[in-house]
């Protein structure tokens, strides 16, 4: 697979989500990642939830560009064979709850450090490997609860609310991963030497909630539950239309001036509790309700069209917006070409492509996730083992 981390091999002990999206990303940018699993298979394949052709698309969307093996760790033989995979590669990486699971399989990072001194290894836990949590399970929305994320969600004066329908944190850890790896491996180009690098979905917290955090410590003013709106911008929110949903957002004076134009409400730009942020942010309460009552003379795609025309940045709310055709075929993600369509073992399926656009190399054609144990000869072939016997493809 062409791409700049072609030549660079990945493998991936992880499941679920936090440590295979970020071998995904690797391998979006070339890598050749090497799922390793278990006899039972990652814990996603097949879930209670949705499923195609029988595979969870979960572990559709999380594992594509992988080849894969399957290991028994547990065998004295089989963990020979993924300590042989070990000396061929440059990343390693499991995602298990604590760092001593790997160690107690016999494939831990100081084993792994012996057996190739260039190793990068990863090791992505729950909470951390230190503390009173160590070693705990968890989730995302286990983890957007400890790190205070649902503190921070919720309508005005309701209760607190986690963010639904996207597993915002596990992404967020899933780059952290891949930056770390990047980095890890830039100073491998000049020391020669790998590293063992930690992180957590906690720590993704800590990062991801910056800037909310910050406002917290310096100021001391806990963040209220302010449902689609932005706390220090106004207007910054979803307002109801006449038919759907709508994201505007003025992100200075000047888009205010062209809301009011856009809007015929030109007199709000000259009202004294209303032409500066800071105004507008003292008096929410009086604002909002007069765009309100102006968005819902209209559809949401109709204001969409006004707003774009004057500059101001928004959106409509898409109902359908998981559907094919509102995503794949939108003209936007067509034009930018994020989409692949990939034929995969349980049918055609739509996956993301390499988000980056390089001026100078190309990123890598997505393959789909494999199969249990789907590249096993091909594999083993390339460490020389002749006698496949003991583990074949499942």
């Amino acid at each position: 697979m062409a791409g700049p981390l072609e030549g660079i091999r990945v493998l991936d002990f992880g499941m679920a989500a936090v440590g295979p999206l970020a071998t995904t990303y690797l391998g979006l940018l070339g890598a050749d990642v090497i799922k390793v699993e278990q006899p039972s298979g990652d814990i996603v394949r097949r879930p209670s939830g949705p499923t195609m052709g029988g595979m969870g698309t979960t572990f559709i969307g999380n594992n594509h560009t992988k080849r894969g093996v399957c290991l028994d760790l547990k065998d004295d033989a089989e963990r020979e064979i993924a300590c042989k995979l070990v000396a061929t590669a440059d990343v390693s990486l499991d995602n298990f709850r604590s760092g001593d699971i790997m160690e107690r399989l016999g494939l831990g990072y100081e084993v792994q450090r012996r057996i190739n001194s260039r190793i990068i290894y990863l090791q992505a836990s729950a909470f951390g490997n230190r503390g009173p949590w160590k070693g705990m399970l968890s989730h995302e929305w286990m983890t957007q609860a400890a790190g205070g994320y649902t503190s921070l969600n919720g309508k005005p004066g309701g209760k607190p609310e986690f963010l639904r329908g996207t597993a915002n944190l596990d992404w967020n850890a899933a780059m952290l991963n891949c930056i770390g790896l990047l980095a890890a491996l830039y100073v491998r180009r000049k020391t020669g030497r790998g590293m063992k690098i930690e992180t957590s979905q906690l720590h993704a917290t800590a990062l991801a909630g910056l800037t909310r955090y910050a406002e917290y410590f310096s100021t001391g003013a806990v963040p209220e539950r302010m449902g689609s709106a932005r706390p220090h911008i106004v207007p910054d929110q979803a307002f109801a239309t006449g038919l759907g949903a709508l994201s505007v957002s003025v992100i200075h004076n000047g888009v205010w001036a062209r809301l009011c134009e856009a809007l015929d409400l030109s007199e709000l730009a000259a009202d004294p509790r209303f032409v500066t942020n800071a105004a507008r942010v003292a008096n929410r309460d009086a604002l909002i309700p007069l765009l309100e009552a102006r968005f819902k003379k209209k559809a949401a795609w109709q204001w969409e069209a006004v707003l774009t025309a004057h500059g101001v940045p928004c959106a409509r709310y898409r109902r359908d917006m998981p559907r094919t055709h509102a995503v794949k075929d939108h003209p936007q993600t067509r034009a930018n070409r994020m989409m692949d369509t990939i034929e995969t073992p349980w049918g055609p399926c739509n996956v993301s492509r390499a988000q980056w656009r390089f001026s100078r190399d190309s990123t890598a054609i997505a393959r789909p996730a494999p199969r249990l144990g789907e590249h096993q000869q091909e594999i083993f072939h390339e460490l020389g083992i002749t006698d496949r016997s003991r583990v074949s493809a499942a």
